[in-house]
């Protein structure tokens, strides 16, 4: 039988136990996002040996306990690499470099970096995600998913950009 308001009978007991339950699957659902686009510290300064021409590095990344693995300085003073790693087998890769990076990819988006540079983004380059922009020189960060590339979100990576200095 329908009551007064228009719903069928219902005790008291089962709204509530209704109630408790989307509460509970809101405040896991907040709770993720929030979590998913949580940053961590990055301490690392190159050693000054490494530095033959300025350029900046990232000082967030989306893991925790991330620690550059590999520094390397290209032969021509123009283009370096760093690639990051943690506990858990998160892997990232940074490059540097004076000359534009080609893509062959279908789905490169154009997104805002701060205030006011934009680069390319691209959600799944043979199962990697990569952000990419120019500020003095090009900069491009890949993400190498343990499992999906969806791991790290396009937010992420436009953050841990955003942290270069």
């Amino acid at each position: 039988m329908i009551n007064s308001i228009g719903f069928l009978n219902v005790t008291k007991r089962k709204r509530l136990y209704s109630v408790i339950v989307v509460a509970s699957i809101l405040t896991i659902l907040f709770i993720w996002s929030e979590l998913r686009d949580r940053m961590y510290d990055l301490h690392y300064t190159p050693k000054a040996s490494q530095m033959t021409f300025e350029f900046k590095t990232p000082t967030q990344v989306p893991f925790a306990e991330m620690k550059v693995t590999g520094f390397t300085v290209g032969e021509d003073q123009r283009e370096a690499e760093m690639s990051l790693l943690n506990a858990d087998i998160n892997m990232m890769d940074i490059r540097i470099s004076s000359s534009k990076p080609e893509y062959e990819a279908d789905k490169i988006e154009r997104v805002k970096i701060g205030h006011d540079i934009y680069g390319d983004f691209i959600p799944d380059i043979a199962g990697r995600r990569v952000l990419s922009w120019r500020d003095d020189l090009y900069y491009e960060v890949t993400y190498y998913p343990k499992l999906t590339p969806k791991e790290v979100s396009k937010t992420q990576l436009i953050q841990m950009a955003e942290s270069f200095q």
